[in-house]
């Protein structure tokens, strides 16, 4: 059995007092050879035994199945559930499960008797309330079944990721659509059937667009252009919200990148240091989102 799946065990505040107090019966009858006393205290420390045990084997075969988390945007609550199995022929009472150590703490409250040969989910909601990635490392299953003079813990590995996007909100409105030309590292979106017309090659640009005919004439490097009707994709860019703080521009970008979404049009993210290239779909828009959750000011996350 692993470290994490190790079963611990220690007294309560009400065990240790109870303990003392056998203890304590124990040499008052030796001491006064009062037989009452005796048969009290060693009453009272198998007791201590048995508690000791039964509150070990609560625990036995207590497994995880998974955890998942939901993600989303700071500051919002969201939901998380974790199944708990039990693979034994005896049923596991008075459970306590606690999911990660270290922030975000969730703790799951009224939790069933898990039936024997059987799982149960439990589910509750923690408030992200900073972006980034949150992970849940491992779930804290306690008792302190039968008698509270013990409580047992065993910690269930987990290794759940969610990402925290920044909070959606912004009072600018959507960029137009611009030629990928005109940010500097983007890569062209061009695509179509009816012949345009010619532009000068810009680094990035397609080989496949490329006027060969016309550079084996002498003239320079010319893209050919067609024209398909389809929207010019949108640069959402850092530099476009001077007068803004870091959080205050991220939560725009967000925004932007959840309109542009919405109207399904093509759009691109650039932050200080990377570029993600103009696209549509849920994908590309997770993509993004994770890259604005994970940014820090000088650093390139995505590329």
């Amino acid at each position: 059995m692993g470290r994490k799946n190790r079963i611990y065990i220690l007294p309560t505040g009400f065990g240790y007092v109870f303990i003392a107090g056998a203890l304590i019966m124990i040499l008052v009858g030796a001491s006064y050879q009062n037989n009452l006393v005796n048969m009290l205290a060693f009453f009272m420390m198998s007791l201590v035994f048995i508690a000791m045990v039964q509150t070990h084997n609560n625990l036995k075969d207590v497994g995880l199945e998974q955890t998942v988390a939901d993600g989303g945007y700071a500051g919002q609550e969201f939901l998380v559930t974790t199944v708990l199995t039990n693979s034994s022929d005896e049923a596991r009472f008075n459970l306590e499960a606690k999911l990660n150590r270290k922030k975000p703490k969730v703790a799951y409250e009224n939790v069933q008797p898990l039936s024997p040969k059987s799982f149960l989910k439990l589910r509750s909601t923690y408030t992200a309330a900073k972006r980034g990635r949150y992970t849940f490392n491992d779930v804290s299953v306690s008792t302190i079944f039968p008698l509270g003079l013990f409580r047992s813990w065993i910690r269930l590995e987990a290794k759940t990721n969610v990402w925290i996007y920044p909070e959606s909100k912004g009072d600018r409105q959507l960029p137009r659509g611009v030629a990928a030309d005109a940010v500097p590292g983007a890569a062209a979106v061009r695509g179509g059937e009816d012949y345009h017309g010619h532009r000068r090659y810009v680094m990035g640009d397609t080989y496949t667009h490329i006027d060969w005919k016309a550079r084996a004439k002498g003239r320079p490097l010319l893209i050919k252009e067609f024209n398909d009707g389809a929207p010019a994709p949108i640069f959402l860019d850092w530099t476009a919200l001077e007068g803004l703080e870091t959080e205050a521009r991220l939560s725009q970008l967000c925004k932007w990148v959840n309109d542009a979404a919405l109207k399904r049009d093509p759009f691109g993210l650039r932050l200080p240091g990377s570029i993600i290239q103009p696209g549509i779909g849920v994908g590309h828009a997770q993509r993004c989102l994770e890259a604005l959750a994970s940014y820090e000011d000088g650093k390139r996350h995505v590329s």
